[in-house]
């Protein structure tokens, strides 16, 4: 009898919402298609001097739905370059906040950040925290500030736990009907050491012996240039407005939101993050000029910083172009996430994205819960799905490709996950990288992008959305695609 040597544990079954699309197609552009080739097909019958402009007009459409450039179709970047260049000539890319404006902007941010503002409220604890209160759609944020332990000396067995908890919350989040979404933002930023010197003589006691202070001092000044700083923390977006009773004003809904926190930072420690408690407005205030303005992070993400009002957060000046966005000090590039790992992957798998590098880089991670009453329904159409792709290629006579099939079983696992008490719900991922010199952004992108590639992600760089994925990668309750879906109403 032999001892069976079992490997690392591995995750994996992302799948992207694909409906009853033709091949590559989403629903949508399926119907589109099909009533385009329709269109002239009639015409011939029904009225034949408008077969020849309609079939013009049905190659168009056809070769702008099926025509990919980039991962997207034709027609939606041609639409998304009209857009752009729409903004740009009203004046919509370009944001200036100082003391010299034509009019008083007050404390609002640039781009979808304005209707952001700060609401301090009691934790319950004898302390007080932020609740950032978007005024367009009620929501109210909470930022938790985190510590994870780390994967590097944790036992497998405990990793494996730490991944399952963090499973548990995801599903728990389901029958939580207050909760929009959730995001975990990794921020890193090479400091030069100065930072661990400033703690070091910060908490230094003066009455300590003067050998003692001397041999504290050599350290720090040995501490080598290549030290960055990680910040962690874990936003959670909720809307009072779903709540039963609805609150009646923005008091009550910042004590209905309080009293769902909680919960959902007790689950957190059992996933191997230590919560070091709630982000005031000054801490947020911090962070998000810190964005702003790389030069000053130094100064601005102390913990000692609590005296920053919110007027301070946003940035003198900022101007959106195509593919970067400029901001006081700084230059910053987006992605998006384009497709998840296609294989199983170890719990490490992100490390090489969130570890910290040459340049200030910042991933955000957001998760959209589905009610766990439309779990079911919405696995099982993704199922139903399947099965009319799998017809419809049987139909007319064309073999499945193997990511077909592949697709096809995910699927099916999928839903028998989630009759197992699993939870479903959409995610994406948003990486920022920011450059003080524009002759470090090809070096900054090149990283970027190859440290996707470790960690096994597709991105996409958001062009013509960059403020947009700029916001949404600061892990302060924005979410584009809810935002765009209330603009379309």
């Amino acid at each position: 009898m032999s001892d069976r040597v079992e490997g690392p544990r591995l995750y994996g079954n992302w799948r992207a919402e694909r409906g009853w699309g033709v091949g590559a197609l989403s629903s949508t552009a399926t119907v589109v298609v099909f009533g385009a080739v329709l269109a002239p097909l009639l015409a011939v019958s029904a009225f034949p001097p408008a077969a020849l402009p309609l079939f013009a007009v049905s190659a168009v459409v056809v070769g702008g739905t099926v025509v990919r450039v980039g991962g997207l179709s034709l027609a939606d970047v041609i639409v998304r370059r009209l857009r752009f260049h729409r903004a740009r000539a009203a004046g919509w890319t370009e944001w200036s906040g100082g003391v010299l404006t034509e009019h008083s902007r007050g404390s609002d941010l640039p781009g979808v950040l304005a209707p952001l503002r700060p609401v301090e409220v009691d934790d319950g604890r004898g302390g007080r925290h932020a609740l950032l209160w978007h005024r367009r759609t009620g929501t109210l944020t909470a930022v938790l500030r985190c510590s994870p332990i780390g994967l590097d000396l944790a036992d497998p067995d405990r990793a494996d736990g730490w991944v399952a908890a963090w499973g548990a919350l995801l599903a728990d989040l389901g029958y939580a009907p207050l909760v929009r979404h959730l995001s975990v933002t990794v921020d890193t930023s090479p400091t030069g050491g100065s930072t661990v010197r400033d703690h070091v003589a910060a908490a230094l006691d003066t009455g300590a012996p003067a050998l003692a202070r001397r041999i504290m001092a050599e350290l720090a000044d040995l501490t080598p240039g290549t030290t960055a700083e990680a910040d962690t923390r874990v936003a959670v977006c909720l809307d009072p407005a779903r709540a039963t009773p609805r609150p009646a004003d923005l008091l009550a809904a910042a004590v209905e939101v309080g009293q769902r926190l909680p919960a959902i930072e007790n689950q957190l420690a059992a996933c191997g993050v230590a919560v070091l408690g709630r982000a005031g407005t000054g801490w947020l205030t911090g962070r998000i000029r810190a964005a702003f303005d790389p030069h000053a992070r130094p100064d601005l993400t102390r913990d000692d910083r609590e005296t920053l009002a919110w007027a301070d957060a946003g940035p003198v000046a900022a101007r959106e172009r195509w593919d970067t966005y400029r901001h006081e000090g700084g230059l910053s590039v987006t992605w998006g996430l384009r497709e998840a790992p296609r294989q199983a992957v170890a719990a490490a798998v992100l490390a090489p994205l969130l570890s910290p590098g040459a340049f200030p880089r910042r991933v955000t991670w957001l998760y959209q819960p589905y009610p766990a009453e439309q779990a079911a329904a919405k696995v099982e159409n993704e199922v139903t799905s399947g099965q009319v792709r799998r017809a419809w290629a049987a139909r007319t006579r064309r073999d499945e490709t193997q990511r077909e099939r592949d697709d096809r079983a995910r699927a099916v696992q999928s839903a028998r996950e989630e009759a197992e008490g699993a939870g479903v719900g959409r995610f994406t991922l948003y990486v920022t990288t920011t450059v003080t010199t524009d002759a470090h952004l090809a070096a900054a992108v090149a990283d970027v992008e190859q440290r996707a590639g470790q960690a096994k992600l597709q991105l996409r760089r958001l062009r013509g959305a960059q403020a947009a994925g700029f916001a949404a990668a600061l892990g302060i309750g924005i979410d584009p695609t809810d935002l765009a879906g209330r603009r379309t109403r």
